[in-house]
């Protein structure tokens, strides 16, 4: 009995320092951390940052996103190891060597938890770029030691009494904005869940006339999409597709599933999505199945849309749904 209960509170105690409750974690787990390896991506891009490139995207895995706009070079959630938070495998490696990134003006971190700040790729990436600057929301600070970067914090606003839109810091002509997400700060289960740390956020990135948003993990919501769909002319929507039990609903009280995402897609009027927030990391099922129901809502739907909201073009013209290290050139006049 004594057995089973500190194998029980070894899980438990594994499970919470993930902070991005609920991945699957249990013997199993911890043994393919120490002795497997994730799935390879063949044919890494070796040069992801090109010329005459007015926006691309590629998707590293899980929420990480190296894009470039122009001449600036933008990294969402970073997260490059194999095992992440040390305990967890992921099932497909980063598509993306750091040493491949030439150039780094800004990387963008939407919360602390495990599968999104990387403190470990935080630190390679200070090496090679130390001009770079840190973008964070307030709280996240409390979770990472001192870098070269210069670490900048965005006051957020997630909720309707803040407005959605939270603080807005201009680097090098490029202006970063918080923008809403519901989720939970802190870094650790119990931090994260039950003291509920502040420190989450989305982003808007905006420089010379191109607009990316980033939603960090969220869920959704009825009224902060469509106002920043009103707000905003969005060129790309990176939005977080799970974890889900039921990938036919909006999501949990904490992440999006990928009927949610389509709405969401939608509400903001963009031009393009691109899925994220899967493939990775083994929640409840098999890590690809949100993306599997995004891509059979999205045919289902059609011309029309999800919400009923009028949309620019056919989910099929507006949907990009990457592999690990696929990079796409959205072309613009």
């Amino acid at each position: 009995m004594m057995k089973r209960s500190a194998i029980f509170l070894f899980i438990l105690l594994t499970v919470t320092i993930i902070g991005c409750w609920p991945v699957r974690v249990g013997m199993k787990s911890i043994g393919e951390s120490i002795f497997g390896e994730p799935e390879k991506v063949k044919n890494k891009i070796k040069d992801p940052v090109k010329e005459n490139v007015r926006l691309s995207a590629l998707w590293v895995g899980h929420s990480t996103v190296l894009l470039q706009i122009e001449d600036k070079v933008i990294l969402v959630d970073p997260v490059f190891e194999d095992v992440i938070s040390g305990v967890v495998l992921r099932k497909v490696e980063a598509g993306l060597n750091i040493k491949d990134i030439p150039k780094l003006d800004i990387v963008a971190v939407s919360h602390a938890h495990m599968d999104h700040m990387s403190l470990g790729s935080l630190k390679d990436l200070d090496k090679r770029f130390p001009k770079a600057k840190l973008i964070i929301p307030y709280g996240s600070e409390e979770y990472l030691p001192s870098y070269d970067m210069e670490m900048i914090r965005l006051k957020t606003a997630n909720s309707k009494e803040l407005g959605y839109i939270g603080e807005s810091r201009e680097i090098d002509g490029v202006k970063i904005t918080a923008v809403f997400a519901q989720h939970q700060g802190g870094r650790y289960g119990m931090d994260s869940y039950t003291w509920k740390v502040p420190g989450c956020t989305g982003y808007i990135i905006e420089y010379k006339g191109i607009t990316v948003f980033y939603g960090g993990d969220t869920t959704y919501d009825e009224f902060a999409y469509r106002y920043l769909g009103s707000k905003y002319k969005i060129d790309l929507a990176l939005i977080p597709v799970g974890p889900c039990r039921d990938c036919e609903t909006d999501g949990s009280y904490y992440h999006l599933a990928s009927l949610g995402a389509l709405k969401v897609f939608d509400e903001l009027k963009a031009d393009y999505m691109i899925p994220v927030h899967y493939g990775a990391l083994e929640y409840f099922d098999d890590p690809n199945i949100p993306v599997y129901v995004l891509k059979d809502l999205a045919e289902r739907y059609g011309t029309s849309s999800a919400t009923g909201l009028a949309i620019s073009k056919p989910y099929s013209e507006g949907l990009k749904i990457l592999n690990e290290g696929e990079q796409y050139v959205f072309q613009y006049k």
